[in-house]
């Protein structure tokens, strides 16, 4: 019978390998084939509660141990939920349970469902994903208690006024399957100028009224809603898409079908640029903020979804020069017609 069930090597973050250890049953005798099947049911807590099961399967030999990477199938599930601008009380945890089983053919008999063991406890994880690097120096499974990869180098410079989305930390780490409550952000307004600290962070304030400055809100690496605010708007531009044909009609000598054209898409594209940065901050910005899948922009009151649009080469230290290190982006709206529109309610 199938054996283990047994996690090798994990994170509580669904974007990172998830793996555990099954060995196959030992069986006596040639076998036509071989496999071991496991079956992972999950569901998304508080969005779709709905079970999900996915198989994955692989040959073996008989007594083989396996190694199953279970990460893919939370995260199908895992996809279900829509991010909003606005953070909940906190992110879904994904939840699952799992099965292993034995299945080969000898003497022309197929055996199904043999030596059933299951992990029927739920296990839960979470949104996000760690880097390379930090699983590299994780030596083979790590624990998850902060949220946000911003950098302390410096004192993060915002306007008053504005909003700042802050991911919050777990009081202790937690370890793979041992999530007792998803992650949140808080929502911290600056209502004052100058040097403060935001949930334990350094952050500097800057008067109101300051001209071309924009704030974002985007969910970061490790799945949860952040913002950055950015100074200096560069130019806009807007890619319109054309189509031209003939309205035909019946002519007369005086009449003439007519070239038509129609128009669409008109989505507008900022181009954006940090501000001045030291060598931490343009990291990570050029590796978090600018790999973001889903932003929103501040624009006249409100928030725009918008995609963060890097350029095919991202510049960021340059040490030939004695310039200060900045980095250029653009932003594309989500949205046909102007953002700034007189009519806009």
């Amino acid at each position: 019978m199938a054996q283990g069930l047994l996690i090798q090597g994990a994170s509580p973050l669904v974007g990172s390998p998830i793996t555990y250890k099954v060995q196959a049953a030992v069986i006596s005798g040639e076998c036509a084939f071989h496999r071991v099947k496991l079956t992972v049911t999950c569901f998304l807590e508080g969005v779709d509660l709905a079970s999900q099961a996915l198989t994955l399967a692989s040959p073996a030999e008989s007594g083989e141990i396996l190694y199953f990477d279970i990460s893919s199938a939370l995260r199908a599930v895992a996809d279900k939920y829509e991010y909003t601008v606005t953070p909940p009380a906190s992110y879904p945890r994904i939840g699952y349970t799992l099965s292993a089983c034995d299945e080969y053919m000898q003497n022309g008999e197929v055996h199904d469902n043999v030596g059933v063991v299951t992990l029927s406890t739920t296990q839960y994880c979470i949104m996000g994903a760690y880097t390379d690097l930090e699983r590299l120096l994780s030596s083979g499974s790590k624990l998850a208690q902060h949220f946000s990869r911003k950098p302390s180098t410096q004192p993060e410079v915002v306007m008053v006024g504005e909003s700042m989305v802050c991911p919050l930390s777990f009081a202790s780490p937690v370890s793979s399957g041992n999530v007792t409550v998803g992650p949140t952000s808080q929502v911290v307004n600056i209502t004052t100028a100058g040097l403060q600290t935001v949930n334990g962070r350094q952050v500097y304030a800057v008067a109101a009224g300051q001209t071309d400055r924009y704030q974002f809100r985007f969910v970061n690496g490790l799945g949860c809603l952040e913002s950055v605010s950015v100074r200096s708007m560069r130019e806009t531009e807007m890619n319109v898409t054309q189509e031209q044909y003939i309205r035909s009609i019946q002519e007369t000598f005086g009449q003439f079908s007519r070239g038509l054209v129609t128009k669409k898409n008109d989505y507008e594209t900022w181009k954006l640029t940090s501000g001045p940065l030291d060598e931490a901050w343009a990291a990570w910005f050029m590796h978090e903020f600018l790999m973001a899948k889903f932003a929103w922009i501040m624009i006249a009151g409100h928030w725009i979804p918008c995609h963060i649009v890097p350029e095919d080469t991202v510049k960021g230290l340059d040490r030939t020069n004695a310039s200060l290190i900045d980095i250029e982006f653009s932003v594309r709206l989500d949205i046909n017609g102007s953002p700034l529109s007189s009519l806009a309610v």
